[in-house]
């Protein structure tokens, strides 16, 4: 059976001399794998080019339940990325978030929120004439709300803590993760702005290092077996 669909490209190898097994976030069946027949022949190098990890494609595929590998019937490309490829602090982001997108979605059912979410805020990140520097940190707080652990809003006077392992704010400094008062009132700062807010919070650049190494245990306590190598990467470019 066919079905047409959006798709987030997240990784690509090679199988065979002129194929590849890419896999892909789809708005329709969720997290799939799909083998392309022919794309690395000669004739088709532009086809191979548009599954390089990011590109936002249109598909018609095929689907068989409980098939490891699925087929792509026809593709192309939905949105033509205009400055991330040719701008050193988009594209680092754009991996950053690529990295953080693969390890934070491994079920294979459909949520066209989701998908919605990281599909607005690729076509955000490529649009923007400059990029917010808290981009990562909201990218990172709102997928939270996809992924079922997004931090209460409860802050206040009274709980001014943030505790990572449950996500919320709390009275006092009493367990092993939690953020103190100035990370936890940033943080709260960041929960009210939207993904495409382009005003910059009032932070330093240390406090902004922070708060990412923050909400990145947040992930670890949070995704079963969390770990990135781009964070460094984008906190030298970020400066």
């Amino acid at each position: 059976m066919y079905h047409k669909t959006r798709g987030i490209v997240l990784h690509t190898i090679k199988y065979s001399e002129t194929s590849v097994i890419t896999k892909i976030y789809t708005e329709k069946l969720g997290l799939q794998s799909y083998i392309v027949k022919g794309v690395r022949a000669a004739k088709s190098k532009s086809k191979a080019a548009m599954l390089q990890p990011l590109t936002l494609l249109e598909m018609e595929v095929s689907h068989r339940e409980n098939k490891p590998l699925q087929f792509i019937k026809e593709f192309r490309r939905l949105f033509v990325f205009q400055s991330i490829p040719f701008d050193t602090l988009k594209s680092t982001m754009s991996f950053f978030l690529l990295e953080v997108i693969t390890k934070s979605i491994r079920e294979h059912e459909p949520n066209e929120e989701l998908f919605e979410f990281l599909y607005e805020a690729l076509c955000a990140l490529d649009q923007v004439d400059k990029l917010n520097p808290d981009f990562h940190l909201l990218f990172l707080l709102h997928f939270t709300t996809y992924l079922g652990f997004a931090p209460h809003d409860n802050y206040s006077e009274q709980t001014p803590f943030f505790e990572m392992s449950e996500g919320v704010f709390v009275a006092n400094q009493s367990t092993l993760h939690i953020m103190n008062r100035k990370e936890s009132m940033a943080l709260n700062d960041l929960l009210q702005k939207n993904l495409f807010d382009n005003t910059a919070s009032g932070i330093t650049r240390a406090e902004r290092k922070q708060m990412m190494r923050n909400l990145l245990k947040y992930y670890q306590l949070h995704v079963e077996s969390f770990s990135l190598k781009s964070p460094e990467i984008l906190e030298e470019i970020l400066g």
